[in-house]
């Protein structure tokens, strides 16, 4: 295997108030991996442009967990929805 490097294409800082309050990330062109990393309350989160996570729909990401890395392709949607009354802080970088 050669070694390789990532470029970090950006951040976003996402906040779900509530389970009914679904928020989108904004994916940059030529994104091939996601970290993921959850600050406070914890939230479900789908990939897909249809699907919004539900109390019953979603992967579970709890507060204080190492970050998730995510490989992604092209067009992919990430939707995100606290599992409680109270807000869910996700942080996300873009990786190259």
């Amino acid at each position: 295997m050669k070694p390789s490097t990532n470029q970090c294409l950006g951040h976003e800082r996402l906040s779900s108030a509530s389970s009914s309050a679904t928020v989108t990330a904004t994916v940059p062109l030529g994104t091939s991996a996601v970290l993921v990393t959850v600050e406070t309350t914890a939230c479900r989160m789908t990939l897909t442009a249809a699907g919004d996570p539900t109390s019953a729909t979603g992967l579970v990401l709890q507060p204080a967990q190492m970050p998730w890395l995510l490989l992604v392709g092209q067009g992919c949607t990430f939707k995100f929805a606290s599992t409680a009354g109270t807000a869910s802080v996700i942080q996300l970088a873009y990786l190259s």
